[in-house]
């Protein structure tokens, strides 16, 4: 028959795991007891068995070798039921036991006496029993006798138990004495002042450098209230905490620990303390609600001056930067107002009648001027990106048309040093690529240019291919100049900086053209880097991460004046609102070739004077201008056409700074378009045809 289970199964075995007796050395006391229970049951056998889940174990026996057997066979597994003891006259003849293998076989068990070892309220962790090889009764005498030895085993048990407990204890109040100590020197050695308050808000216990931060010896912390006036908390505005507000005692009304706070306490100098300060709560067993608080800080009065000196230093650095951006930007106004003229005036002598040697001196004088331009782009380009303001676009772009513009524009420079110039171009045919085409001309112009700047004699080579892993394109700029070391390498794309300061000297420049390029590029994502030999060459690598357009388009070659003259009628009225009167001349040279009747206004007022005393087909609108700028203008020209109900005229806004948010303020103002100064025939007939495009005006559309 299968061994019972009690109902609390449970609860038994945790209550015979706590006593910590299975599979423990023997007991002289309970081997006494098991002795004299079998004297007084004239048996050979007695037994201390404990009943664990799988087995029985013998805690003290006499007659018996074995010390456990399985559970399932055990007759104590039947005496734990009941806090009755069990008697078993003859084994043979009960049910439960007569197959039993401890009957049938060793040890022949015919008669069984168990008396419960009870330690609870229906607990019984096992018997004391007495076996019999030999069917045989039991007298009530001996069943007293039996019950008192079976008291006695579960009170030497229970002794065991409270022994070992009580050493427990000792040795953890021992440990913990000892960790408290240890405690107590690190609280003393370490450099954060800490204060333990209790849930009152008194201060229980302070360590040195609490003592030193605060200026208050431990006997004065001590026994201090959470709010005592001495006390007095600021927060980093300058004002003062609410009693509430006090860290220590949200920690002790919330639970929740505080950290990182900055707080500011009086010294003894007038002046403030300033605390860097986290609060934990410490929670008593079974408490909802925090018993102490453990305060730290450290004194951050130094780093706190040493901070507000960075703020002051950062103010006076921000205003710099703006008056160096101011400065930059009015810069490039005044300067591009005489390049406009130069730039300009070339490109009108360029389409007149000249000789060869004519024509030389005005292709100095343009491409000089277009390299004064590049300047000045790199200078104001940097500018923008330190102050976060320059924006890249995203449009189908192909590269390799601009590479090959660069190369034909640097032509006539390495003609003059008779250096061969080439261009590789392995990138797929009418591939376009998402990017801002302006930004990757400037990028690919200035290491061109700088190819040639600083090679004497042999080639330069440009080579653009397809990325080996992933979208984009990689462009090489190979030469064979003078070359830098390691060294220099690593100053090469720092700003208003050049590998040699002898460069600057021998070849001029700013210095700024690397140093544009390279922000430039990892605005796009990308990376530039150089290898050099000295006095062998470079190699300046472009790695773009450019997207694909895959609307791909054939690439179109720019149309000269001629044929963009063809599309624009002869018969136009064009307004200049302009106030340099240097600008106005160059631009009434430059409209010559377009047959237009030309008009001039020297500020914003005269030009709407103008616009309504007269008709005009196209009016070119400069932005910057006293008395009243061109946005201004712009604005109250398109209110008087809404007043009047007139057709729009076509304005074309002219600026000195091309940002891109010059383009977009020209465009919110009623500008039809934007364009940037230097100006060159080319730019103002296209914007022409454009706009009077968008009005159907154009020669062809009317004929």
């Amino acid at each position: 028959m299968a061994a019972p289970t009690p109902h609390n199964e449970a609860q038994r075995l945790a209550e015979l795991i706590d006593f910590a007796v299975l599979d423990t050395l023997p007991d002289p006391s309970l081997d006494a007891i098991v002795a004299l229970a079998s004297s007084i049951m004239d048996v050979p056998i007695a037994l201390v068995s404990l009943v664990d889940a799988e087995r029985q174990w013998f805690k003290a026996r006499v007659g018996l070798d074995a010390c456990e057997t399985d559970r399932e066979s055990a007759f104590c597994a039947h005496a734990i039921m009941d806090d009755e003891p069990l008697i078993v006259t003859n084994a043979l003849e009960d049910p439960r036991f007569a197959n039993n293998p401890l009957v049938l076989g060793a040890p022949n068990i015919r008669a069984y006496f168990g008396f419960p070892l009870i330690v609870g309220p229906d607990l019984r962790l096992g018997t004391l029993c007495a076996i019999d090889l030999k069917p045989r009764t039991i007298t009530p005498t001996q069943i007293e006798q039996m019950k008192s030895l079976a008291k006695i085993v579960v009170g030497q048990l229970e002794i065991t138990r409270s022994t070992r407990d009580a050493l427990a204890l000792a040795e953890a109040n021992e440990t913990l004495n000892r960790e408290a100590g240890h405690a107590r020197v690190i609280l003393e050695t370490m450099s954060e002042g800490v204060l333990i308050k209790n849930r009152i808000g008194k201060v229980v216990e302070a360590n040195l450098s609490a003592c030193k931060i605060l200026g208050l010896a431990r006997d004065e912390l001590v026994g201090m209230m959470v709010n005592d006036v001495r006390w007095r908390r600021l927060r980093e505005d300058g004002t003062s905490y609410l009693a509430h507000e006090i860290p220590a005692i949200e920690v002790l009304r919330s639970g929740i620990p505080v950290s990182n706070e900055v707080v500011g306490v009086p010294d003894d100098d007038g002046g403030i303390k300033w605390l860097h300060l986290s609060a934990s709560p410490l929670f008593e067993p079974f408490d909802e609600t925090p018993s102490f608080v453990v305060s730290t800080f450290s004194d951050i009065t130094h780093l706190k001056a040493q901070q507000e000196h960075l703020r002051e230093l950062s103010v006076k650095a921000n205003a710099a930067n703006a008056a160096k951006t101011q400065f930059l930007a009015n810069m490039s106004h005044e300067l591009r107002t005489p390049l406009n003229g130069v730039v300009g005036v070339a490109s009108a002598l360029a389409n007149t009648p000249l000789d060869d040697r004519q024509k030389r001196m005005v292709e100095l004088i343009r491409s000089s001027g277009k390299d004064l331009e590049r300047q000045l782009s790199d200078i104001l380009d940097l500018t923008k990106v330190e102050a976060g303001e320059l924006q890249l676009e995203a449009v189908p772009t192909d590269i390799g048309l601009i590479i090959q513009d660069v190369v034909a524009l640097m032509s006539g420079a390495c003609a003059q040093k008779r250096l061969a110039l080439a261009f590789d171009n392995r990138l797929p045919a009418k591939q376009l690529y998402l990017g801002d085409p302006v930004r990757l001309r400037q990028i690919v112009t200035n290491l061109v240019s700088n190819a040639v700047k600083f090679t004497s004699v042999g080639s330069i080579r440009v080579t653009a291919s397809p990325r080996p892993t992933g979208a984009g394109l990689i462009i090489e700029v190979a030469d064979t100049g003078i070359g830098f070391d390691e060294a220099q390498s690593q100053r090469l794309f720092e700003r208003f900086s050049q590998a040699d300061s002898s460069i600057t000297r021998r070849f001029g420049g700013t210095g700024l053209g690397l140093a544009i390029s390279k922000s430039l590029t990892e605005l796009m994502g990308g990376t530039i880097t150089a290898k050099s030999t000295p006095q062998v060459g470079s190699v300046f690598t472009l790695d773009l991460p450019l997207p694909l357009h895959r609307a791909v388009t054939l690439s179109q070659a720019g149309e000269d004046l001629a044929e963009i003259c063809r599309d624009i009628p002869k018969d136009l009225r064009v307004l200049l609102v302009e106030d340099q009167l240097l600008n106005q001349q160059v631009f009434g040279f430059m409209m010559e070739p377009f047959g237009a009747e030309f008009f001039t206004a020297t500020n914003g007022d005269e030009g709407v004077e103008a616009f309504e005393t007269a008709t005009f087909d196209i009016i070119f609108m400069d932005m910057q201008m006293p008395v009243k700028d061109g946005l201004a203008a712009t604005r109250q020209i398109r209110a008087l056409e809404a007043q009047t109900g007139a057709k729009p005229t076509p304005i074309i806004m002219l600026t000195a700074n091309a940002g891109e948010n010059h383009r977009r303020e020209a465009l919110a103002s009623g500008a039809d378009l934007h364009v940037a100064k230097p100006v060159t025939q080319v730019a103002i007939g296209e914007a022409m045809r454009t706009a009077l495009a968008t009005y159907g005006k154009l020669a062809r559309e009317q004929a």
